[in-house]
């Protein structure tokens, strides 16, 4: 686990190593990005002996319910296959593991219900709850400040966003580039210079367009060799993947040199999208994407290429 590559956007939140002391007390400690992080890529890590572990199943079906429980939208044909994931996975949980079942796995059997009464269950989750609390826990330790606490942490965070407001400069706009430079014509092989040619008209590209390494653009971050969903395919609802390899810069707006990836399946086991690039090319506006707005990273599986998302997407 500790030679494990992560990805880019995975490799924030990469999980702590696990020592034998949490196999004993039977808990990880991690925050919940990292946990979460863990869970999704948990197959890529144990890929190879993931399929020899009777108690596989109980992923499998966690996973599912994960998938369908953060999706957004959510279709109300959707609650009867999540009632039954939910059921399903309660009956794994007491044939393979009856000693860990928690006041958790009989909250999982209410999913179904809430989703009906209060929609979908993203829309009331304490991901960002968690996050802040974490900060605060942070500096209250390593302070050492005992006395006033509520006030001394007000005070450094208002102090932390005085700062953030007044110096960086991402704030102020829409876009902010890092690590822009001049295109080299020598990285752009004949086909990009042909769909550049046909999207911008005759340019000089090497001085009418700039690149940058990445760019975050109304609070969403675009790197280059990252993976995005870019549109679905009707009826089967299968994504359409695109790998960023340049992100240009043509009279103050910023297009993406995107490589459209071909869907080749869904590996069931890897709860992941087998992609390969055919070379397909195409400009792509970062206002475009609609339906997963995450960066993804690509992992490589037996000579393959995977990448994994946690969501059920849908058309409508």
């Amino acid at each position: 686990m500790e030679n494990f590559e992560y990805g880019y956007f995975d490799r924030s939140n990469r999980p702590p190593p696990i020592q034998v002391k949490h196999l004993q007390s039977n808990r990880i400690v991690a925050t919940a990005s990292q946990k979460l992080c863990l869970f999704k890529i948990f197959p890529f890590i144990f890929h190879d002996v993931i399929c020899q572990l009777p108690s596989y199943i109980v992923y499998k079906v966690l996973r599912e319910i994960l998938d369908l429980v953060l999706s957004n939208p959510f279709r109300k044909k959707w609650l009867f296959v999540l009632d039954d994931l939910c059921a399903t996975f309660y009956r794994t949980m007491l044939e393979h593991f009856p000693d860990r079942i928690t006041p958790k796995v009989h909250f999982i059997r209410e999913y179904e219900q809430i989703v009906h009464d209060y929609g979908p269950a993203i829309k009331q989750w304490c991901f960002r709850y968690e996050a802040n609390h974490a900060y605060f826990k942070k500096i209250a330790l390593r302070t050492n400040n005992f006395k006033n606490v509520p006030k001394m942490l007000i005070t450094r965070y208002r102090l932390k966003q005085c700062f953030k407001v007044a110096h960086l400069s991402r704030l102020n706009t829409l876009s902010y580039p890092v690590g822009v430079k001049q295109i080299q014509t020598t990285s752009l092989n004949s086909y990009m210079k042909k769909l550049l040619f046909d999207h911008f008209g005759h340019v000089d590209i090497a001085a009418n367009l700039k690149q940058c390494q990445r760019l975050i653009h109304e609070n969403v971050e675009y790197s280059r060799s990252a993976v995005y969903i870019v549109d679905l395919i009707p009826l089967k609802e299968q994504p359409i993947f695109a790998q960023i390899l340049f992100i240009m810069k043509m009279k103050e707006k910023w297009w993406l040199l995107a490589d459209i990836l071909n869907t080749i399946s869904y590996d069931e086991d890897l709860f992941a999208w087998e992609v390969k690039s055919i070379d397909h090319y195409s400009m792509l506006d970062p206002c475009q994407l609609r339906y997963y707005y995450k960066g993804l990273d690509v992992y490589q599986v037996n000579n393959s290429s995977f990448v994994s998302f946690t969501n059920r997407l849908t058309l409508y």
